[in-house]
């Protein structure tokens, strides 16, 4: 057995190397720890942001627990070798490595900081070769909405979005505030009741990606999950199709059932979408009344309107 060590040790590495991220995940049950195992450039970004702050603080780590170690072995009681220098007091090399190295680890990360805010803005869009896709999204008690303009269908607790295309997701909230994230995806951004905020995002493989609400929002709060999926351009258009001959039309009846407290809830497709229903949830916050009719919110009232001047007239 002991003359199979080395190999195996070798053989493993080139083994595990042949596999897929989505591999890992299943495997060693890693949905909740996929900062590594990134499906979006968004996502990749943050995680080089990461990586590179770690290398960064190596400069701080090893040195100490280098020199902790080195001080201990050196300076033991029966070292009778080094030298005995009582009225030791000064190093300009020790004075500038002190001084020095923590000063250039903090412009170093200060430059990576400005420079990647910029770049991880959640409402810059991504570029690429297609053109994005607007997506809806409203959080809910314990789950969320997902409403697709261009298309004029809606889906809970489903997302879907065509490998290398990006998404433009308005977030906004019918209950409290909830934390909108896709962790292969990246960027983490809150939806707020009479607000809007956007997120970009974009999937650079296909893959089902699961998504969560990170902000804390009552009972149901551990079940408010949802799947999204990154499929070609020919199975996102099967799935809008299969939208459209649901035969389940959210209308304005339909969510004010949908809105009402539930958890564990099941995908549910919609067949057609009333015109400015995004806009109508951030409204009935901001004049107080959740009976207002649909119609106070005309369908040609964008989000970014009411966004901009926090009501409809």
């Amino acid at each position: 057995m002991r003359r199979l060590r080395v190999p195996l040790i070798v053989a493993l590495p080139l083994l595990l190397g042949g596999c897929s991220a989505q591999w890992f995940i299943d495997t060693f049950y890693l949905n909740e720890l996929v900062t590594f195992f990134t499906a979006g450039p968004v996502a990749a970004y943050q995680r080089n942001v990461m990586l590179f702050t770690f290398m960064v603080m190596l400069f701080v780590l090893v040195p100490v627990v280098g020199f902790t170690l080195w001080f201990a072995w050196h300076y033991r009681a029966n070292n009778k070798k080094n030298t005995y220098t009582p009225n030791w007091h000064h190093s300009n090399l020790l004075e500038a490595f002190l001084w020095g190295g923590p000063i250039a680890i903090i412009l170093v990360l200060a430059l990576v900081t400005v420079v990647s805010t910029y770049d991880l803005d959640p409402y810059k869009p991504i570029e690429a070769e297609n053109d994005p896709i607007r997506v809806q999204a409203i959080a809910m008690d314990w789950k969320w909405l997902f409403i697709y303009p261009d298309y004029g269908v809606a889906s809970v607790n489903e997302m879907a979005m065509p490998v290398d295309t990006p998404l433009q997701i308005d977030l906004t909230s019918a209950s409290v505030m909830n934390g909108f994230m896709i962790p292969r995806l990246g960027s983490q951004v809150m939806a707020m009741s009479g607000m809007r905020t956007r997120l970009h995002l974009m999937a650079d493989e296909k893959g089902e990606f699961f998504g969560k609400n990170y902000q804390y929002s009552g009972d149901g709060f551990a079940d408010q999950r949802f799947t999204a999926e990154s499929l070609s351009q020919a199975d996102f258009d099967g799935w809008i199709d299969k939208a459209r001959s649901s035969g389940q039309p959210l209308d304005l009846s339909a969510y004010r059932s949908l809105v009402e407290p539930s958890r564990n809830v099941d995908p549910i497709l919609y067949s057609s979408v009333p015109d400015g229903l995004f806009g109508y949830v951030m409204h009935r916050f901001q004049v107080g009344d959740g009976k207002i009719p649909l119609d106070a919110v005309p369908s040609d009232l964008t989000a970014d309107d009411i966004a901009q001047h926090g009501h409809a007239h």
